[in-house]
């Protein structure tokens, strides 16, 4: 068996951002004209009335004081309340692959790999924006690595089931280097009216070099 160790890492996270304090406003605003429209309903118990939410309660609930957004356009919308994620083409790469390949170019750059040295891609996130090709297909194709790549959808635990697959591929001699890669692009899956859910997520990429620690050049090895 090889010996396994991380040998570089990126992180990607959007320049945009939402404060708790717009969230707020933006669903307190909501609320009220939901209250105000359903009132008779309400009082006849025949719908739940939207509690008011505040900035102190999201950070006692959470610790969430913002969050990173791919595309914040839309989220503050009254009307929507969800981004506006313009569409692309078949032929394009995709937001989620976009984000992907941010990351993991600062990761191999850590490492000290070009595409020739990786022989595998995961691609593991709590969803994928398209269902076919893979993610993992798509960056392979924009960095120009050869090999094998698939997709993992495991949820919350898509970073640590993907790292465990990596560590096996390179242990058994499967892969040589492993590009492992986090996307989550989760804003556009977020209900920005529900109280108790709409501050938890954000949009965020990671990516991890694991390789043999016998090709590893770089200078900051984990085993």
């Amino acid at each position: 068996m090889n010996s396994v160790v991380i040998s570089g890492s990126g992180l990607w996270k959007p320049e945009e951002f939402v404060t708790n304090e717009e969230l707020v406003d933006c669903y307190n605003a909501y609320a009220q004209r939901f209250n105000e429209e359903h009132a008779e309903a309400i009082a006849a118990g025949d719908v739940m009335e939207k509690p008011p939410s505040s900035p102190e309660f999201i950070v006692k609930a959470s610790g969430i004081k913002q969050r990173y957004t791919y595309c914040r356009d839309g989220i503050l919308d009254l009307d929507r309340m969800r981004p506006r994620i313009p569409p692309r083409a078949d032929d394009e790469l995709s937001h989620q692959g976009e984000i992907a390949v941010n990351a993991a170019r600062e990761a191999m750059q850590s490492a000290g790999k070009t595409a020739e040295d990786i022989d595998m891609v995961i691609v593991s996130s709590a969803y994928t924006e398209r269902a076919y090709p893979a993610i993992a297909i798509e960056v392979q194709h924009e960095l120009g690595i050869q090999g094998y790549g698939f997709d993992m959808l495991v949820a919350c635990s898509a970073a640590t089931f993907a790292l465990q697959r990596a560590v096996d591929a390179v242990a058994a001699g499967s892969a040589r280097c492993v590009l492992l890669i986090n996307p989550e692009l989760i804003t556009p899956q977020v209900n920005f009216r529900d109280r108790d859910s709409h501050f938890i997520f954000g949009d965020v990429s990671t990516a991890t070099i694991v390789e043999s620690a016998e090709t590893c050049t770089s200078e900051h090895s984990y085993e």
